[in-house]
């Protein structure tokens, strides 16, 4: 077994894989990159999370509490450790039976493999799998794709008739991206506008980035979003407190990351709620085989169930 773990380390990163194979094995606690934004960052025990989500389905409240453990599970700075070690049975047959759609998908819409992933180009921010009611209710409306990274998320909600996309994206060299994977797919300018803007709970320069908040920018234009779809790297509470009066005024959809931080996790259910919105809340999964990423808040208003 020395003989073996001598030759791990050798290997680039073996360290590390060691210590991610003990740590699990011995059950030892740390938080892995994705969700450690800060040294200061929170882990919610499984209490805490029944108290945040109590009113949550409770499919919802495991797939929180299963999200978490596995902050506990993989030590900050550690490789990933084998699937079959980690995952579920039912998780591991969900990621075989969506690859190839995955990778067939990646074809269709021209983008390379690596470069995406479940949560847009398979799942549609959970648009793929929702009700047939979700599906009528959107229809027709503004979409805005906060966070939109290469456009493989504007890509897949134009198969939802948005009336148009609008895209937030406060980057260059990913403005330049989205560009060319819409006009890859022969997508019509007028179907799409990108805005160099981030979103956030008011108007100011955060490292560079010019942000704004959603109800400057639209409470006052024509039009209602039927969608709000944001990943936008931790700045989720931040987004959400921007647009209050739009969430409030047009009702729409969303599909909201809570993976990146505790105030991710926790403050964007609880800031919604607060609002007395009559919305259908859940968590969803939306990339099988990642221990840290690709869990969202999604919800719809109460008055579109049928």
């Amino acid at each position: 077994m020395q003989k073996i773990i001598r030759f791990i380390q050798r290997l680039p990163l073996g360290a590390n894989f060691i210590i991610g194979l003990v740590a699990f094995k011995a059950g030892f606690k740390g938080v892995p990159v994705i969700y450690s934004l800060s040294e200061y960052n929170k882990v919610f025990s499984d209490d805490e999370i029944e108290n945040i989500f109590a009113d949550l389905d409770e499919e919802s409240v495991s797939a929180a509490k299963r999200f978490m453990k596995r902050q506990l599970s993989v030590p900050y700075g550690s490789v990933f450790i084998h699937p079959k070690y980690f995952f579920t049975e039912a998780e591991q047959k969900e990621y075989k039976k969506i690859l190839p759609v995955l990778k067939k998908e990646c074809r269709k819409y021209k983008l390379n493999f690596n470069d995406v992933g479940p949560e847009s180009i398979y799942y549609h921010h959970g648009l793929r799998f929702a009700p047939d009611f979700v599906k009528k209710n959107i229809a027709g409306k503004l979409f805005a794709d906060i966070g939109g990274f290469i456009g493989d998320s504007a890509l897949v909600f134009l198969n939802y008739s948005p009336q148009k996309i609008i895209i937030f994206e406060p980057f260059a060299d990913c403005r330049k991206k989205i560009s060319a994977t819409l006009k890859k797919n022969s997508v019509k300018d007028s179907e799409y506008e990108i805005i160099p803007y981030a979103l956030s709970d008011c108007s100011a320069d955060n490292n560079g980035m010019d942000c704004r908040t959603l109800d400057e920018l639209y409470i006052s234009k024509e039009g209602t979003f039927g969608v709000l779809k944001a990943d936008i790297e931790g700045m989720g509470l931040n987004f959400v407190r921007g647009a209050e009066q739009i969430i409030r005024r047009d009702r729409p959809l969303l599909s909201l990351s809570i993976y990146h931080n505790a105030s991710e996790f926790a403050g964007i259910y609880q800031t919604l709620k607060s609002w007395n919105l009559d919305y259908h809340f859940e968590i969803k999964s939306f990339s099988p085989l990642t221990p840290w990423g690709e869990h969202s808040l999604f919800a719809y208003p109460k008055e579109w169930i049928c």
